[in-house]
Order: C-alpha cells, then structure tokens, then sequence
C-alpha cells in the first residue's frame, strides 16, 4: 500500500511565450511537509493553481489518491479533501472567530445537519468549532471580531479554519508572510502538528522556516525543478544556492 497522496507528473503550463510550469513533477507523502520554494516568478503558484483546479495544464497529469484530477472543479477537489489555505485570507472581518470557523464546520458538513432543530444545530456547530480554535489556542478569544485580531491571531484563526476543513492535504501558500520572529517561530510548531493529520504542500520564502519545517523541498526556477531532497542535500546543493539561496558559484 502506497503512502503516496499527491502525484504530479509531466506538468506544463505556458502564457504565450513564458513556460510557467515545464515538465514538472512531484509528490507528496503521508506525513510529510513537502516545501516548494524558488524565487519569483519561479511557477510556485501557478503550480499551486493547477493542483487546486484554478488554472488548467497545458498536459501532464495531477493524481489525487490515486485518482487523476485533471478534469475536476476546484469544488470538487475542495471536496475530495484537498484544501488550499493563506493564498488570500478567507475571514470574514466582522464575525468573530468563533462565527468564522461555525461557517467553515457548516460548509464541510453541509446537508447533514438539515434534519437537526436550528438551536440543537447551532449548539453542535458551535461545539466543533470550539474544538478547533482550542487547538490553535484562540478559545478565549472566541467571541472576538477577526478584524480586532493581531495578524499573529488572524494566521491562528485561519490555521482553525484550516482544521475545520478536515482536508487531506493542505496546500499552505505563504503562511509566514508578515509575521514577526515570534509568530514565526509559533507557527511553525503548529505546521509540524499539523502535518500529523494531513500532509502539507507548503509554498514558503522564509527559509529558516522551510529548513526547520521540511521533510523535503523542491526548488523550481522558471518553471522547472532543479532539485529535490531533504533539507542538508538542498542546503548544499550548489545550483540551488546559485539560483535560490543567494551563494555565488
């Protein structure tokens, strides 16, 4: 039996004369923070789109538990449990983080609570949702309005929103960006406890981040991989660090 839950094979995608994905393949275990790093403009998230079903390949083939995706909405991927976070921030400024996560709860569950009382449905929502900003440690700041959280508590609360999806992959796109050292340094053990209910595919600038975090990383440049491997064969590779890591040849 196979841990593999995503398999890329022979992406390509192009914009006119600009090859943004050029047979570009990957995948991503059980348990696994997969990183994906390069530097702008390398086709991190185009790569990323083409996964969620946003943007369609040119040709290769995108397998999701063994089931190629290729001709899936992005609903559906959605559906199958494959969840994209912290690309564009999903919260809704003026509910409260616990109103926020009750909505994502609802949306997953859908049409299996539609036989419950209103007032029983709502209290099990509330209960679950409550479960997931336990996990992120915003509990006490359930009935607090998402636009009066610090940026650290709006990535805590997206990260919930995350969880509440019970997803079998998460595709995390920059979940570092804006946040200061602590923050940093907090969410990255959450990322790792994380991993332990899906693996992640994580898109990440910060490379003391992706060092600390990494099972495996993938570099692209234009397009294309250049390397593969755990973190001391990336570290040491020197066309990653000409190309990436800012080491001169």
């Amino acid at each position: 039996m196979t841990n593999r839950v995503l398999e890329i094979t022979n992406l390509n995608k192009s914009f006119g004369a600009i090859h943004a994905t050029q047979d570009l393949s990957l995948t991503l275990n059980t348990g696994e923070i997969h990183a994906l790093i390069g530097p702008n403009g390398a086709g991190k998230s185009t790569l990323i789109q083409q996964v969620t079903g946003y943007l369609q390949p040119d040709s290769g083939d995108i397998q999701f538990l063994g089931q190629s995706i290729n001709h899936l909405s992005p609903a559906h991927r959605a559906k199958l449990g494959l969840a994209q976070t912290f690309q564009v921030s999903s919260l809704i400024m003026e509910y409260s983080c616990l109103q926020n996560v009750v909505l994502v709860v609802q949306a997953r569950l859908g049409s299996s609570y539609r036989f419950f009382a209103p007032i029983k449905n709502d209290a099990l929502l509330q209960q679950e949702a409550m479960t997931y900003l336990q996990e992120v440690e915003l509990d006490k700041r359930c009935h607090i309005a998402a636009s009066a959280l610090s940026h650290g508590e709006r990535r805590q609360l997206e990260i919930a929103m995350a969880l509440a999806l019970e997803p079998k992959v998460f595709l995390l796109d920059e979940p570092m960006a804006g946040m200061d050292p602590a923050g940093v340094k907090k969410l990255i053990e959450r990322l790792k406890k994380m991993c332990r209910k899906a693996p992640i595919l994580l898109v990440e600038h910060d490379m003391p981040a992706v060092f600390a975090l990494a099972t495996r990383i993938t570099v692209l440049d234009y397009g294309r991989v250049i390397a593969t491997g755990d973190v001391e064969s990336i570290r040491n590779n020197p066309e990653v660090q000409t190309a990436y890591l800012g080491v001169a040849p």
